[in-house]
């Protein structure tokens, strides 16, 4: 189940980095590399540090993803979790990295229709953005001296991929203590977020030049909620039916 697991770079300003994240992904028997809006991976010196810094992770290398945007990268998951050194502006139920490994590897494993699972990393110099965060479930922070907090972003990709291999090896035998609920793709929430946006434009509830504020509430409930696949039916069935009286 490890190779439905995968790490999400986002706007990566070294290519080395890049290369040092594909071997600590090897190690732990990672596998599944998606770049979101690399700078400068795309050219062949971006792609060439990246190769000598991967050492014998050139598979990993090999077989990454480009996308554009997150919403790209995670579409087909059914937890994202953010990898943030402290809290932001937009919020997430936040999981210790044991946790965090655990709700991956299980998600993993228990999804009948094999559906995959993320862990985000944000810029070297600044983290994940406001934006990117509402498109994740929760958020993980790595642990660290306070009198320096800083991680390299290999370092911390390496840290949370051995947490994921010890629920792997713990885990993997043992299919019964890993019950769970069946939880929504990414982009299954995203278009409830829509579709929540659409109906109350419909009914007056939010203005339409102005939805942010509001909308960022729902994701924030939506959010501590946890939703799973048949929450999110129910509730695009209410919508549903708001939108049929609206039109009568």
């Amino acid at each position: 189940m490890l190779s439905h697991i995968r790490i999400v770079l986002v706007k990566t300003f070294h290519s080395g980095n890049i290369g040092s994240t594909a071997r600590a992904m090897k190690t732990m028997g990672l596998s599944d590399l998606c770049l979101v809006n690399p700078v400068d991976f795309i050219s062949i010196a971006g792609q060439e540090e990246a190769l000598k810094m991967a050492m014998s992770a050139n598979d990993v290398i090999k077989n990454i993803t480009l996308v554009d945007n997150l919403s790209d990268a995670i579409k087909d998951c059914m937890v994202v979790i953010a990898s943030t050194a402290r809290c932001r502006g937009y919020d997430l139920p936040e999981l210790t990295p044991e946790e965090s490994a655990k709700l991956l590897y299980t998600t993993a494993q228990q999804s009948a229709q094999e559906s995959n699972v993320a862990l985000v990393f944000g810029p070297e110099r600044m983290g994940l953005s406001n934006e990117d965060l509402q498109r994740c479930n929760y958020r993980v922070t790595i642990p660290t001296s306070p009198d320096y907090s800083s991680l390299n972003l290999a370092a911390a990709v390496q840290t949370l991929s051995y947490e994921i291999f010890k629920q792997y090896k713990y885990l993997k035998d043992k299919p019964e203590e890993n019950s769970i609920r069946t939880l929504p793709r990414s982009k299954a929430l995203e278009n409830l977020y829509n579709h929540f946006e659409s109906t109350l434009n419909d009914t007056g509830f939010i203005v339409k030049n102005h939805p942010g504020e509001i909308m960022q509430k729902l994701r924030n409930i939506f959010t501590r909620a946890e939703l799973d696949e048949s929450e999110v039916n129910i509730l695009r069935g209410i919508l549903s039916s708001v939108d049929r009286e609206i039109k009568k």
